[in-house]
């Protein structure tokens, strides 16, 4: 049993991890305006893209203690004539089935809008436009350094344009923030410093605004960036918060010692099979030798093997 003293404060709550991050995101009450500003500040980075509304839903999913099953997720309704829906995820291990769970939750999504009997035009009007955001503490392309990696439904011959609106979203490379050029001009920008720089350094998020100038005078100006600063304050002195994000820890300690454990006997098994053939080599070298008439004391000195096996 491990005891946990729920203020000590040497324990720095990284805003990425599941229990901290669904706490943040807890309501539209307390994460609409930060959701917002983070969701415009990404379709910015796209000409193509625009938040047509107002956001009026924030369900984080419940946190998962085993952090292997998955990151967080935050599903946010926006109030508006085009229907739309945005999902963010923040994933910090690499996942190379990422995009196919975004479509296959899209997928879901899309049939419970509509109803039975309905038209395929009846099921088209009713179909919401759903846009993902998944934030990746690992990049996911190697072959293009930009940290916003859109994708999309396209037509693929020119000239490419979309060919379903209903479907979309971004790839944010989280690392790929400290190959930039700082600009903190840039809304996504000083959002992705943060995350980064407070989840990588082990500091609070007002640890990393109060040593970049620039930072506070973003929060200044953006209420959205200012709320979600204020909720990771309220999350980090929450007690509950604070004994679920060190039994996330330890549930992820334990997850990596069990995948090194793995990856010890894999290793292992590697060593073993290389000195089989090894053997089985000299082996050979011996029977090769024996068989040409040369004396076992030659054999012997020349492979290492035993005079018995010889």
């Amino acid at each position: 049993m491990i005891s946990f003293d729920p203020n000590d404060t040497n324990i720095v709550l990284s805003p990425l991890a599941d229990p901290v991050a669904s706490a943040i995101f807890a309501n539209v009450e307390v994460a609409g305006l930060a959701t917002e500003s983070l969701i415009r500040a990404t379709l910015k980075t796209d000409n193509n893209s625009n938040l047509l509304g107002k956001v009026v839903r924030v369900t984080p999913q419940s946190s998962h203690m085993l952090p292997q099953i998955r990151g967080c997720r935050v599903d946010v309704e926006v109030e508006t004539d085009a229907n739309e829906r945005v999902l963010f995820e923040i994933q910090m291990d690499s996942d190379s089935h990422i995009m196919q769970r975004d479509l296959f939750s899209a997928s879901h999504i899309f049939t419970g809008t509509s109803s039975k009997g309905d038209t395929s035009a009846q099921m088209a009007a009713k179909m919401p436009q759903v846009i993902y955001l998944n934030i990746l503490g690992y990049n996911i392309r190697k072959d293009n350094t930009d940290m916003v990696q859109p994708f999309k439904i396209l037509y693929t011959k020119a000239p490419q344009r979309i060919a379903v609106h209903n479907f979309g979203g971004y790839n944010i490379q989280l690392p790929r923030v400290l190959e930039m050029k700082p600009d903190f001009t840039d809304s996504l920008y000083c959002w992705c410093y943060t995350l980064y720089n407070a989840h990588t350094k082990g500091k609070t998020i007002q640890e990393v605004i109060s040593v970049t100038p620039a930072l506070q005078t973003y929060a200044e100006q953006d209420i959205g960036y200012q709320q979600f600063c204020e909720q990771y304050q309220l999350v980090a002195a929450s007690p509950e918060a604070r004994h679920n994000y060190v039994q996330w820890c330890i549930s992820l300690m334990r997850e990596e010692g069990m995948k090194e454990a793995i990856r010890e006997e894999g290793r292992e098994e590697v060593r073993q099979e290389a000195e089989e053939k090894r053997i089985e080599g000299l082996l050979t070298i011996a029977r090769k030798m024996k068989a040409a008439g040369r004396p076992i004391e030659e054999i012997v000195e020349f492979t290492g093997v035993s005079a018995t096996d010889i």
